[in-house]
């Protein structure tokens, strides 16, 4: 198994909830009582997640969501489809109840995003084909926003990226790790 898709497992195991499913061949996750994406917008979720990947690998970090401020590269990051509903900027919480994510008393703080949609944890010197890929991947998503959750306990901090299609929410999830504050 390459070093990719064990960062996704991991990711997918930490994130993994009695509310959610993770669609492992589609490294996807969905919550459940929501209608799983076929067609055209299961195809751009793949491609989000699989630009993500190339993307963290040009620039030698595992998630694109906390690029370089993770101390590990134990996690990558994966598409989530949250359906139709108010995910946009403002409702974090939603979008962390609607994944099994409860904050219980964690800190949600915005992440800025960068002028290519790219979170500003990624410190880029230059861009790569890959990071100009995703950034096409993510310009196709409206009201996009970025953000991070850091429980109150434990070293894992939450990114998600997330931004409305045509039918819905999606986005990308991912995991950071932070020892201290």
């Amino acid at each position: 198994m390459s070093q990719t898709l064990r960062a996704v497992a991991a990711t997918a195991q930490r994130l993994q909830s009695a509310s959610t499913t993770f669609l492992p061949q589609r490294r996807l996750i969905v919550p459940n009582g929501v209608s799983e994406p076929t067609g055209q917008l299961l195809k751009d979720l793949e491609t989000l997640a699989s630009a993500a990947h190339s993307a963290a690998d040009s620039v030698l970090c595992s998630s694109i969501l906390a690029g370089h401020s993770s101390e590990s590269d134990d996690f990558a990051d994966v598409s989530v489809w949250l359906g139709p509903g108010s995910y946009g900027k403002g409702n974090e919480q939603t979008v962390l109840n609607k994944l099994g994510l409860d904050s219980k008393g964690g800190r949600v703080s915005s992440v800025d995003l960068s002028a290519q949609c790219i979170p500003v944890t990624v410190n880029m010197e230059s861009s790569t084909p890959q990071m100009a890929d995703l950034s096409a991947q993510l310009a196709n998503l409206k009201d996009l926003h970025c953000f991070l959750m850091h429980p109150t306990s434990g070293s894992d901090v939450i990114y998600s990226l997330i931004g409305k299609h045509a039918n819905g929410w999606g986005g990308l999830v991912g995991i950071g790790t932070w020892s201290d504050d």
